[in-house]
């Protein structure tokens, strides 16, 4: 049923598009396959290729599925946000010192991820998110609270008290970011693949900024290092993916 049921939503797509997109897409894929064996043996020549190159593809895959049909809305502002998250993809790879001297690129990236989450909420509710979205309002706060709390005692630890107010407004933002996906539960507009998607994508571009700051901030680990290239590329694509109307 399932697989029927793609199968129509894809003849959907038009003829001059859908091609075009799922070249895009196996393109995305493979350069991310790459950069995840990349980051697995911290290759960095290759990581600073393949990672804004499969962000790169991914974009010209959402662009070229704005000649089928697809939520002007939502594209709108995804596109940006993707954009944005490139130039954070890039900013987050430079070193973050030069001749002893600190870089703000860490910062920079921030900010850039900061701006691409905007897009993302204001893609996601071009009207006000229906009451019965309070609930994962709730489970979603409850969620970026907890997370924030073990940041910011990370922050304290590392004497990196000034960024508590950038890395709080970042959580707020991520945080928002989550609800809107997940309040299209309560959109009747939105198809359940196109939820399926969007909640998918936006789960895993959280659990990726989760596990980046965890590392970073409270318990540095390799095999999360691994797990946020991996579950930020996927999740990326998934939310570019669902601005076709499936």
């Amino acid at each position: 049923m399932l697989a029927d049921l793609l199968i129509c939503r894809f003849a959907d797509l038009s003829s001059s598009s859908w091609p075009s997109f799922a070249v895009s897409l196996v393109i995305a894929l493979a350069f991310a396959v790459v950069d995840w064996v990349a980051v697995a043996r911290r290759q960095k020549g290759l990581e600073y290729v393949f990672k804004p190159a499969t962000l790169v593809a991914v974009i010209v895959g959402a662009a070229l599925l704005t000649q089928g049909p697809h939520d002007a809305w939502q594209a709108r502002f995804f596109l940006p946000g993707l954009v944005f998250s490139l130039a954070g993809d890039v900013f987050l790879m430079l070193p973050e010192t030069a001749a002893g001297r600190p870089r703000p690129y860490f910062l920079l990236g921030l900010v850039s991820f900061l701006l691409g989450h905007v897009c993302y909420i204001v893609g996601l509710n071009p009207t006000l998110p229906p009451a019965l979205a309070l609930v994962a309002f709730v489970v979603v706060a409850a969620i970026g609270v907890t997370l924030y709390r073990a940041i910011a005692a990370g922050l304290r630890r590392q004497g990196q008290e000034a960024m508590k107010m950038p890395v709080a407004l970042y959580s707020v933002a991520l945080s928002l970011m989550l609800f809107s996906a997940w309040a299209t539960l309560f959109r009747p507009e939105w198809t359940p693949v196109r939820r399926g998607l969007v909640i998918a994508g936006a789960s895993l571009f959280f659990g990726s900024d989760a596990m980046l700051a965890w590392g970073r901030f409270v318990r540095r680990s390799p095999l999360l290092h691994f797990l946020v290239i991996v579950t930020y590329h996927l999740g990326q694509m998934a939310l570019a993916v669902s601005i076709a109307l499936w």
